[in-house]
């Protein structure tokens, strides 16, 4: 790219101490069909030599530039990567997903057509088994994961971009690591845009997103952040239609438990035994084929999750007066 040549599109992607991943992606960006753009990475505190890894990619001739960040969060991080760029698009992606060879030409595909926001799929990057973390958008949820979305930037600046602290704002409360996550953000920000103009899916900017082994702490401080999805709903109420089963449900799997808690209190305990044991034989078969020590920690560890989530919606739900099970 030549000095002073403004890109088509700027892809913003937030990294903390994810080298060997950020690497990974750098090559997937490396090989995109579509050429007119900058990758902006912005490292936001690592000390795993990930800047370093930036840096090589620029001084071997590749359009990337690298941006310091506070180490305030991706939130935050991706705000400092919007203000160094100079494209007309924006794309957002994270250092723990490798873009597929079309990705950009298919998100600015679907921008030059006419959105001013797109959603793109994302798929996981191999094989996921029970407690593994990963991410899976195959359809418009409506929820707009920044691990690949697209913005036309003047909508973005009209929708004044990213609410850096959304989740206390919804009435969440998170601690340290869940605010280093975000919550809410990039689906309030999708949503003022999309009223305003035109929002597109499109299913060939796909990018894969990398498989984490278990780590049940994490996962359920992620599972509790679940609880200001109600709040979420209140402020983005098409969400009902797109992101939730039958209006009210974020997945159907806890359906068995709230039945079995219900019949508890009206003391109809041998119904709730039966409702609570349909819940845990799910669980069984939703484990599919896996060894010994993976059943062991699976099942509980699944019915922890499940139990976390059910109660934080619930909580959420009472908080926010509106109902998300």
């Amino acid at each position: 790219m030549t000095q002073g040549h403004r890109p088509r599109v700027s892809v913003i992607v937030p990294t903390r101490n994810r080298r060997m991943l950020l690497r990974e992606l750098l090559e997937g960006l490396a090989k995109q069909s579509f050429e007119d753009y900058e990758a902006i990475v912005v490292d936001d505190g690592s000390t795993d030599g990930s800047g370093a890894e930036v840096e090589a990619a620029a001084a071997a001739g590749r359009p990337v530039r690298l941006v310091r960040g506070a180490g305030d969060g991706a939130v935050d991080a991706r705000l400092a990567g919007v203000a160094a760029a100079r494209g007309e698009f924006v794309a957002f992606t994270d250092d723990d997903c490798v873009p597929h060879e079309h990705w950009l030409r298919a998100g600015v595909a679907a921008l030059e057509a006419g959105a001013d926001v797109v959603q793109g799929v994302t798929r996981p990057h191999g094989k996921a088994r029970p407690l593994d973390r990963t991410i899976m958008v195959d359809r418009n949820d409506g929820l707009y994961n920044t691990c690949n979305v697209f913005y036309r930037r003047s909508a973005y600046d009209a929708a004044g971009g990213f609410q850096a602290r959304a989740g206390s704002n919804l009435g969440f409360r998170p601690g340290w690591r869940a605010k280093n996550l975000g919550f809410g953000e990039d689906a309030l920000l999708a949503w003022r845009v999309r009223r305003a103009g035109r929002a597109a899916f499109a299913p060939d900017a796909v990018v894969e997103h990398h498989v984490f082994p278990p780590d049940l702490s994490d996962a359920l401080r992620r599972a509790w952040m679940t609880g200001a999805f109600p709040a979420l709903v209140n402020e983005i109420p098409e969400l009902r239609e797109t992101a939730l089963t039958h209006r009210y449900f974020l997945g159907t799997t806890r359906v068995p438990l709230y039945g079995a808690v219900l019949l508890a209190v009206v003391g109809r305990r041998r119904l709730a035994a039966a409702c609570l044991a349909l819940w845990i034989t799910r669980h069984i078969r939703r484990m599919g084929p896996v060894s010994l020590r993976r059943f062991a920690i699976g099942v509980p560890g699944e019915l922890a999750l499940d139990g976390t989530v059910a109660a934080a919606l619930v909580t959420g739900s009472l908080r926010a007066r509106r109902v998300v099970l």
